[in-house]
């Protein structure tokens, strides 16, 4: 699946359970439902040892209304999907004008639907924005310190406060020194794989390991024997 249509469909997985719950627990006219009441208020006059009594069904109305709500619901979800799907297409798109748009479609839904926990949560919308291949071609171009810049201004955008951004900040020095390490290291492994075959190639890529990556080598080796390369994975900035 492409990065960006796996990264909204991630960011909107959960949505429909959630909306679902909060529709269920809605107040409608007239007071909680007569189920809710059941669950939370003693029955006048009861026997101390009587048996609870079942709770009723929802009513004709409450049913087509919850109905009603998880199309709307629905209906929204999919408005804000096709929305964001656009604008990490629009390979036409710089950066800034992307950031706006994309913005304004998170404002738009905050506006025009049912409410949708994850539109509160800057990290889920942080998470799809970064993922799309324009921004992280972008980004990729930067300069390290033009690109730290950039990804402090993007998170600012989408709601992180000074404290956040100061702290992915840090993470994203730290990812960024163990992508170069990795790179280096992926260097030196191409020359000894040119260089050695069988036992000796083994006893030099471990040796390679442990110089580079100390106690986290015994897990490099064994992603290795499986047949996976870490720094031969897709690089997202802000993200890995």
């Amino acid at each position: 699946m492409h990065p960006t249509k796996l990264a909204v469909a991630a960011l909107l997985a959960g949505t429909a359970a959630c909306l679902a719950v909060m529709y269920a627990l809605q107040e409608p006219p007239g007071g909680a439902p007569a189920r809710v009441r059941a669950a939370t208020e003693p029955a006048e006059n009861a026997p101390a040892a009587a048996a609870p009594a079942p709770a009723p069904q929802a009513s004709e109305d409450e049913s087509d209304l919850l109905a009603a709500l998880a199309r709307s619901a629905e209906a929204h979800e999919q408005a804000l999907r096709d929305s964001i799907l656009r604008i990490g297409e629009d390979d036409a798109l710089p950066l800034q004008p992307r950031l706006d748009r994309y913005r304004e479609a998170v404002e738009a839904a905050r506006e025009a639907g049912p409410e949708a926990p994850f539109l509160e949560h800057p990290a889920m919308l942080a998470e799809v924005f970064l993922r799309m291949d324009g921004v992280q071609r972008e980004l990729a171009a930067l300069s390290p310190t033009a690109r730290s810049g950039e990804l402090a201004h993007i998170r600012r955008e989408l709601g992180f406060d000074e404290e956040a951004i100061a702290r992915m900040e840090a993470i994203d020095e730290r990812r960024e020194a163990r992508w170069q390490n990795g790179l280096a290291y992926m260097q030196d492994r191409a020359r000894l794989t040119g260089s050695f075959a069988g036992d000796a190639l083994e006893a030099e890529l471990r040796a390679l390991r442990d110089a580079y990556f100390h106690h986290e080598a015994g897990t490099i080796e064994a992603e290795e024997r499986d047949g996976f390369l870490r720094f031969e994975r897709p690089r997202i900035y802000g993200r890995n």
